[in-house]
């Protein structure tokens, strides 16, 4: 049997590695649980430090950039975007179905001290754990 593909894609891939890393967690054997990066992907210490607060072994994430061909012939696409500042800014060839828009802040773009992004991530990476919980649902039945 095929695996499934689920795709989280973010301006410059930490809010979708934080999704991929959550939805590793779910241990779905029928799914391939990938992120990328609309924009340039961009290595984020304070990311992959947030997620090592919480979970202590997490699969190995790679930067990748987004690949519409690939994108496209997923099964979902979630999309984490900030509509504050990233609305217009979305890739324009993203496929109509099978995509759900997560308004999730992006708070490399909300503030420049460190204190205050780190407490930003903090939340995200909640708000996302949230999120594809409330998916494994969708995992397990919707593509069985």
């Amino acid at each position: 049997m095929n695996k499934h593909t689920v795709y989280f894609l973010s301006s410059h891939q930490q809010r979708g590695m934080m999704a991929e890393i959550w939805a590793n967690c779910l241990r779905l054997p029928d799914w391939e649980i990938r992120s990328a990066a609309w924009k340039q992907p961009i290595w984020d210490n304070t990311t992959i430090e947030i997620m090592q607060e919480i979970l202590l072994d997490f699969p190995e994430i790679r930067l990748t950039p987004y690949n519409p061909m690939e994108v496209g012939g997923a099964d979902l696409v979630i999309v984490l975007y900030d509509s504050e500042y990233e609305q217009l800014d979305l890739p324009p060839d993203l496929p109509e179905s099978n995509l759900l828009l997560w308004d999730i802040c992006n708070p490399a773009l909300r503030t420049n001290d460190e204190i205050e992004k780190w407490v930003l991530y903090q939340e995200v990476c909640d708000e996302i754990a949230q999120n594809v919980k409330k998916l494994e649902p969708v995992f397990r039945f919707q593509y069985m």
